[in-house]
């Protein structure tokens, strides 16, 4: 007793090695999927929830003017699904029924197991697929051998991928998304981490890195994904010329709330448990926004800026500056990296061009006096045991009227008030920085020729002890007109200098 299982490849090419990694795996990947009906397919994941499920579909199918297969997955919900899978008119459907529900990334894993497709796009039910979505991902994945997975924008979602249009109807959010779905490369923003709105990949890419890792049982699956196809050479990007509709609020029971504070918790510490210490959220999502975003539009057009970015951890301010300059127009941007912590280091070279790891004391030995059009230092530079040669080292390697972006650690804040009074709780919160005062630091940039554009605070979370302290101390104080800005002062954690080289 066996069973026979035949194989047809006759009309199959065999692929051609090419000198590139990235060119003979797509080589390669052209010849596997040699009997697939459609470059696309897409996969449709339901659990329950059937308004949700028909306005999913139907939209999908609305929206969508180019050839796919569909995949329809009842993931264990009630009969009422899988009865409106059967009804779907639409002439490359298969349906897949999972008797339990065991959990998402088991509905996923099926989901990748059937799509043959070059390209694939797994759709969870609660997603309103738009005008244009699903055109706009495709036409950004294939832009590029480079990249394995694109997501776009939605509404209800962290990670910085929130876009909310406001609307009253279904049919006013696909009018707006309309509107706003025109595809334009400026804004396909390279990224370390991104959320799923919908898991739209390359699959040779997946058959490279392999599937969803079964430790992750919710959150940071994707995180993990990510990290896999970066270290595999490949690049993740954010559309943010395309917006879905995530229709997930719901109310929340306290003990859901609390299963999905220890579903984040015990995500996180398997992310550093198989990364060997790195953090999802410290090491990857440092996205220094405040920061970035004050980077102005370059008066110079088609000139290709070179960045450098210090002690940035895995790296993502210095993509988040080149994503930047991306939308200004400006799509060749050389980065470097320099870190003081050698854990980082791989990640820094899937993203930059030259990485280099060293005592920060050494960092004028690996670069060229005047190279840089931006530099960006990831660290407080007062957190350095001398803050101020550091400083002096990165403005000598920036260009005439280049960006220098830095921290400074405010060390007049909060923590450090109730611990000169005796409270020790807060002693953890206190981090080992030298003492310089916003003051002090202007002052020195401006004595080494550096034009300082910008001084922003950025605040911390108050701490009720030190709000009661502080108003003790005003009421006791005649200074107490200056209430505001000594209470703005005390609870900034970092000042943020914009600053510029006078050329």
């Amino acid at each position: 007793m066996y069973e026979y299982l035949e194989i047809n490849t006759d009309n199959a090419i065999p692929p051609v090695e090419s000198n590139s990694l990235l060119e003979s795996r797509a080589n390669a990947a052209r010849s596997f999927t040699h009997n697939c009906d459609n470059e696309l397919s897409i996969a449709v994941i339901a659990y329950n929830r059937i308004d949700k499920t028909k306005i999913c579909v139907e939209n999908l199918i609305k929206n969508t003017n180019l050839p796919y297969n569909l995949i329809l997955i009842d993931s264990g919900s009630e009969p009422d699904v899988l009865e409106y899978f059967k009804s779907v008119v639409y002439e490359n459907k298969t349906i897949i029924r999972i008797t339990k529900n065991i959990n998402a990334n088991f509905s996923f894993l099926v989901a990748m197991q059937n799509l043959k497709s070059k390209y694939c796009a797994i759709v969870s039910n609660d997603v309103v697929i738009t005008e244009n979505a699903i055109s706009n991902l495709l036409k950004c994945i294939k832009s590029s051998n480079n990249i394995a997975w694109v997501s776009p924008v939605s509404s209800n979602v962290s990670n910085r991928q929130q876009v909310d249009l406001e609307f009253k109807t279904l049919e006013e959010m696909n009018e707006k998304a309309a509107e706003y779905n025109v595809s334009n490369h400026l804004k396909w923003h390279e990224k370390m981490s991104l959320m799923p709105g919908i898991f739209f990949y390359k699959k040779e890419c997946i058959d490279i890195v392999g599937g969803f890792d079964y430790g992750f049982f919710h959150d940071f699956a994707d995180d993990d994904m990510a990290r896999r196809l970066n270290r595999a050479g490949y690049q993740t990007i954010l559309c943010k010329d395309t917006w879905v509709h995530h229709d997930h609020l719901y109310n929340v029971t306290p003990k859901e709330s609390m299963q999905q504070a220890l579903s984040l918790e015990n995500g996180r510490k398997n992310f550093m448990q198989k990364y060997y210490g790195l953090d999802a959220w410290n090491d990857i999502r440092n996205f220094e926004n405040e920061l970035i975003s004050n980077i102005k539009e370059p008066e110079e057009k088609g000139w290709k800026p070179c960045v450098l970015g210090v002690d940035t951890r895995c790296g993502t301010p210095i993509l988040e500056i080149r994503n930047k300059l991306r939308e200004y127009g400006l799509t060749e941007t050389t980065c470097d990296a320099f870190t003081s912590n050698a854990k980082y280091f791989f990640d820094l070279q899937t993203i930059c061009n030259e990485v280099n790891c060293d005592r920060i004391d050494f960092l004028c030995d690996y670069y060229d006096n005047e190279s840089y059009d931006y530099i960006f230092v990831g660290e407080p530079i007062n957190t350095y045991s001398n803050p101020y040669l550091v400083l002096k080292h990165l403005f000598g390697l920036l260009k005439p009227k280049g960006t220098l972006l830095i921290k400074l650690r405010n060390t007049v804040n909060q923590s450090n008030l109730l611990y000169s009074f005796g409270n020790l709780k807060y002693s953890n919160f206190i981090a080992s920085s030298i003492c310089i005062s916003v003051e002090s630091m202007n002052r020195y940039l401006l004595e080494i020729g550096a034009k300082v554009v910008r001084i922003t605070m950025m605040h911390d979370r108050i701490i009720s002890d030190a709000m009661e302290l502080f108003k003790e101390t005003i009421q006791s104080d005649d200074s107490a007109n200056k209430e505001d800005t000594a209470f703005a002062r005390l609870i900034t954690k970092d000042y943020l200098f914009y600053a510029e080289k006078m050329g």
